[in-house]
């Protein structure tokens, strides 16, 4: 019997490899020009090209950013059959603009990927997901120190790991397009105001789009919350019917050698429509309700012979109806028997180590963990209204029914609202080349994500799902 050797299959690999590589240090040595000049303004493409793969053990029927809040029961269909997927999706294209307008540095900003989906977006064939933006925001650096930035962008809940100006955020390295659990983010438009006040500290505070995330059982007929997107909103979906923007600020310290130390907060308002129809004693009314969110975070990089060799990360976030402002998104509000909202108690925190063994190599490891509290009721009829109540029926969680059709299974009686979501994720990065022209880099990561519920009837399921990930990209210089 005559066997392969396994070299002589890879070299061809080996060779195109080292081609690519041969081509790209050819472009370093013609050209290292990192920009474009445009009349006063330098222009600079951001993005990257993505070849990516993810497998579940639990089928999420979803792309390669993840359903944490809906990852299903192991006696479920979906619970027993995994999934596996290749995307380029996450592909990211951009630009930012650079100039100055007498004194003040102005800086533009535009950031797109394709995890959107149309009306005709599938993939049978041509695959042709939308374009989608990411970021898009213009900012203003003023030589008294303040700084005003304006457009969609990271919100100024999103830990940082220098001052709080857009392009400072401690983003996880994540493949895993909904990034880690207990991680505090909004990419949402807004107006934010910064003012660096030492060369060690800065305050900042904006204004942010507002959206209610509801959840609730039981709830009763006679409020509305929110309604299907009218003129260039989303018919399909609802949004919530806002009070005002979310004010949201932080202060921020940067002692020389001792990374980033930060506070936070965020307040919102939520508003529904009561309605009586005898409207009695002014029965029918609009009633608003509050929430609120304190956080800090800690950025600390180790350096060792003056090189980044480890980064540690802390950060929380702790209040009432800020369950949007984490990766999980777990509700904002319920309902209670009255017709009024009430917003969820809610936790969330994240700790992080990227470390960097050599100059090619990343690995990266984060675990975190996101609750939303029990915020339940009791109806005249004796049955529980709002959000994880004990009356609750869970008996079907774990059991098998008859689908309604061959694409929708169905998950029988099930009722059980989610406590909390704890994840641990552990992934490297490592680059081919780095250079003036660019970045090609290979990583995989490794997710286990739980989903605990709370208890119903006695009954207290449990969700649990392992996840695999793949990525090769090539990144603009």
């Amino acid at each position: 019997m005559t066997f392969v050797r396994p070299r002589t299959l890879l070299t061809p690999l080996a060779v195109a490899m080292s081609l690519s590589l041969a081509a790209l240090q050819g472009a370093h040595a013609q050209d290292s020009t990192a920009s474009l000049h445009y009349k006063g303004i330098t222009l600079q493409p951001v993005g990257f090209v993505a070849a990516e793969f993810v497998w579940r053990q639990r089928n999420l029927t979803a792309d390669i950013g993840s359903s944490f809040n809906a990852i299903p029961f192991s006696g479920t269909t979906n619970g027993n059959m995994t999934e596996a997927r290749f995307t380029g999706r996450q592909s990211r294209i951009g630009m930012m603009a650079t100039g100055n307008a007498g004194s003040t540095k102005v800086t533009g900003y535009w950031e797109s990927d394709f995890l959107s989906s149309g009306t005709t977006s599938n993939s049978n064939e041509s695959n042709s997901y939308t374009l989608r933006i990411r970021q898009f925001w213009l900012s203003a650096a003023l030589q008294s120190g303040w700084t005003i930035s304006g457009g969609q962008m990271w919100s100024l809940m999103t830990p940082d790991k220098n001052g709080m100006n857009p392009r400072s955020e401690a983003v996880p390295l994540t493949i895993e397009a909904q990034y880690a659990a207990g991680f505090n983010w909004e990419r949402q438009a807004g107006l934010r105001f910064v003012n660096k006040f030492s060369d060690e500290g800065s305050f900042g505070f904006g204004l942010e789009e507002s959206q209610a995330l509801f959840s609730a059982r039981n709830a009763p007929a006679n409020f509305v919350i929110g309604q299907a997107g009218g003129s260039l909103l989303n018919a399909t979906t609802t949004y919530s019917t806002d009070y005002s923007p979310d004010v949201v600020a932080k202060l921020a310290f940067d002692p020389k050698g001792a990374g980033h130390w930060e506070l936070k907060a965020v307040g919102s308002s939520f508003r529904d429509r009561v309605i009586d129809p005898t409207n009695v004693s002014g029965g029918t009314r609009n009633a608003t309700n509050y929430g609120y969110g304190l956080g800090f975070g800690v950025y600390v990089p180790i350096n060792s012979d003056g090189r980044d060799v480890m980064d540690f990360g802390l950060s929380g976030l702790w209040g009432q109806g800020i369950g949007r402002y984490g990766t999980v998104t777990l509700p904002d509000v319920t309902v209670g028997s009255d017709g009024t909202l009430k917003p969820i108690k809610a936790s969330q925190v994240m700790l992080s180590l990227e470390t960097h063994p050599t100059k090619d190599l990343d690995i990266y490891s984060y675990i975190g963990a996101e609750y939303a509290d029990r915020t339940a009721f009791t109806n005249s009829a004796g049955k529980g209204v709002g959000y994880g109540s004990e009356l609750n029926v869970n008996t079907g969680c774990q059991t098998e029914a008859a689908p309604t059709n061959q694409t929708t299974p169905n998950s029988g009686t099930c009722a059980a609202d989610t406590r909390a979501v704890w994840q641990a994720n552990l992934g490297f990065w490592y680059r081919f080349y780095k250079g003036a022209a660019g970045t090609v880099q290979w990583g995989m990561q490794y997710s286990y994500t739980s989903r605990n519920t709370w208890s119903g009837g006695g009954i207290q399921p449990q969700a649990i799902d392992n996840m695999l990930f793949s990525s090769f990209r090539y990144v603009l210089p």
